[in-house]
């Protein structure tokens, strides 16, 4: 007999986007989403080159293989990243550090452009990432899935990624299970013009989700495994402070070696776990519980040329473990009203592990972290508002040991109070205003406080400020949205205020070390005003034509100095073509593309904060894309895509690469992948 479950749920559509049964965040902020097929296109290449497509978004890089999600000039700490519901906890303090995360495993990426300190606590200034895992096929017995293949010319890059997924029933109710995995090799990266050797990079991940439900009540389970090893630019190790200089003067590594899959010293290996269960249950008055609890463990490190054959002991090794909880009621009522409220707890603990011969560049620590948060309500019909706040404690005790044996370090306590008020509107047919004010905090990282040593992947010697005070932000950000008959258009405006906002700045000093010479670089707080707009517009001129276009522009000054800040994106434009051709026997879906990016020089640029007295020229990038879809006999299907970057060969600088002074960005890139839906 055919068996039929429903389940009485009531969900506001416009209150909030609802996946997987979490709330991820409210529709009174700008948000932008990325499908996993369009993540699954940008497999072989990093996680932040695959946000790029979002307005407000770009990349602040360390060469060619470490690259870190940049929102409207906030990256780093100050830039939540979600991953499966999971607050991601690994070493996000270093520029030259990457999120320890495989984007494939993600169903949706949605990025939330509003500071969302409320729902998200600390860290969220910027904005937050959230990677939402695809929904569980409760209700599918049939095993089904993806595997994709992929070649990348720059590089040689070869990867696989793929999913598979099931239902069946289990203890009088439904059960649900996915596996997926992804691996990458590639070697040597290249510039238009030359190799940059030992630039290769290994990444093998899985992942595993299980869930049950059944009446009110399910539970879900997830395991995830990052690792990766990275290879660093020969350049960013180099001799004394006379090679360093003449290093930046050249703009370009001096000596080249054939191109190699080996990834030799200095090399980074990271390995990160993650582990979850959730929990909720729906009430009978409608509203439902959730409890959530996670643990972390991240172990990177870092590996440099050494004297005496002692290349093979890293000099930076870092052990990371946190466990994290959490636990919201939300419940409507009155028809138009909602109430959402949490609790959180958080420990992190972070241990230096001992025998590297090196003075660690962070001491030790444990930090704590515990909030509670309220949020109201109310949707019309036209209409809708919110208005949340969320008290905040931070405890930090940090105990280490400099280079002459003295002890440094202190118990720090962070108290905060944050909230926000957002409203949004449907004016006329296809218009639509949001608007949110917000707050926002983080204390300073330990990084932030005491580093006092080399980073040796960035090239640099950093040095921490103990007496740091938290950063307090105040964001505002409206968005206009438009959309009929196959036009769309959307323009976010924001306005951004940040007391004691802390930054690192090149002294005048040079460092010489064992490993080289390195500039130094000074963390130091200040007041800053960040500001900015993002812009697109879709256009479906034909059935078969489209076109689409984009903007985004940030401004960020030091409001005590009156001077620009550094490393702040410069303006940039990019803009498509996409024809679809229809389909040729077995083959549908068929269509080219073309695209366009503009990055213009970065005028708003104080020399007095850089290595170098001028920033990189602007230019132009154009890529081109083909896609097509092969209908097998069994009714499965086929992909093929054919994708190049940097069409034209390009040799060009991005303004916030660290490694801009030793060497330019890639040239050109073509892949070719094909996936098998089964």
């Amino acid at each position: 007999p055919l068996r039929i479950e429903l389940t009485a749920l009531t969900n506001r559509l416009n209150e909030a986007v609802v996946q997987t049964g979490r709330i991820v965040h409210s529709v009174n902020t700008a948000t932008q989403s990325i499908s996993a097929a369009e993540v699954q296109k940008n497999l072989g290449n990093s996680f932040a080159s695959a946000l790029e497509q979002i307005k407000g978004m770009s990349m602040v890089q360390t060469g060619a293989t470490i690259a870190k999600p940049v929102l409207h000039g906030m990256y780093g700490t100050r830039l939540l990243i979600m991953n499966n519901g999971v607050r991601q906890q690994g070493q996000q303090w270093g520029v030259d550090h990457a999120p320890e995360l495989d984007a494939n495993s993600a169903g949706r990426i949605n990025v939330v452009k509003g500071a969302e300190a409320v729902r998200y606590g600390a860290e969220a200034l910027g904005g937050v990432i959230l990677l939402d895992g695809k929904a569980l096929p409760y209700t599918r017995s049939q095993p089904e899935g993806y595997l994709s293949a992929l070649y990348g010319s720059n590089g040689r890059r070869a990867a696989l990624t793929g999913s598979v997924d099931a239902g069946l029933p289990l203890a009088g109710g439904r059960a649900a299970w996915r596996l997926q995995g992804t691996y990458l090799n590639g070697g040597d990266r290249s510039t238009a013009h030359y190799l940059l050797n030992n630039t290769g990079v290994r990444e093998a991940n899985g992942s595993v989700a299980f869930g049950w439900k059944r009446d009110r009540f399910e539970a879900d389970g997830y395991y995830s495994l990052f690792s990766t090893r990275i290879g660093v630019l020969f350049s960013a190790q180099m001799g004394d402070e006379q090679l360093l200089r003449e290093r930046i003067r050249l703009g370009r590594p001096t000596e080249f070696y054939p191109w190699t899959r080996q990834i030799d010293y200095p090399y980074q290996k990271v390995v990160h776990q993650v582990a979850k269960l959730h929990t909720r249950y729906t009430l009978s008055s409608g509203g439902h519980l959730e409890w959530q609890a996670a643990f972390q463990h991240d172990d990177r490190r870092e590996f440099n040329q050494r004297r005496n054959f002692r290349s093979h002991v890293p000099t930076l090794d870092l052990q990371l473990e946190s466990f994290q909880t959490d636990g919201r009621w939300q419940q409507a009522y009155a028809d138009h009203w909602t109430t959402e409220a949490g609790l959180f707890y958080a420990n992190v603990k972070n241990t230096n592990t001992p025998g590297t011969g090196v003075v660690p560049i962070i001491p030790n620590y444990v930090q704590q972290n515990a909030g509670v948060f309220a949020i109201q309500k109310y949707s019309g019909d036209n209409w809708g508002a919110e208005a949340g706040a969320r008290l905040d404690h931070q405890r930090l005790n940090a105990r280490g040991i400099d280079l002459y044996g003295r002890p440094y370090g202190k118990l720090d306590h962070y108290n905060n109070l944050t909230y926000t008020v957002g409203a949004h509107a449907h004016l006329l047919p296809g218009l639509d205003v949001l608007s949110n004010v917000g707050s926002a905090w983080r204390a300073p990282h330990v990084h932030e406080l005491y580093s006092n040593g080399v980073e040796h992947s960035s090239g640099l010697f950093a040095r921490g400020d103990a007496n740091l005070r938290p950063e307090v932000s105040t964001k505002w950000i409206t968005s206009l949205r438009y959309a009929d008959h196959g036009f769309s258009a959307s323009v976010d405006g924001y306005v951004q205020w940040i007391d004691n906002y802390i930054f690192d700045a090149p002294t005048s000093e040079v460092i010489t070390m064992v490993s080289g010479a390195y500039p130094v670089f000074q963390y130091r707080a200040t007041d800053a005003f960040f500001r900015g707009v993002d812009a697109e517009a879709k256009w479906q001129i034909l059935p078969q034509l489209a076109v689409e276009g984009g903007a985004a522009w940030v401004r960020a000054d030091d409001r005590t100095k009156q001077r620009p800040l550094p490393y702040i994106p410069s303006f940039r434009v990019s803009d498509a073509v996409t024809l679809q051709l229809g389909s040729i026997s077995h083959v549908h879906d068929v269509y080219v593309k073309a695209s366009h990016k503009y990055v213009a020089k970065q005028t708003h640029f104080d020399p007095a904060t850089d290595l170098i007295n001028f920033t990189p020229s602007a230019y132009h990038l154009f890529g081109a894309e083909v896609g097509a879809n092969w209908v097998l006999p069994d009714g499965r299907k086929i992909k093929f895509l054919l994708t190049a970057d940097n069409l034209f060969n390009r040799e060009y600088r991005e303004y916030t690469n660290r490694f801009r002074y030793y060497a330019h960005d890639l040239g050109r890139d073509v892949r070719f992948m094909l996936t098998w839906e089964f």
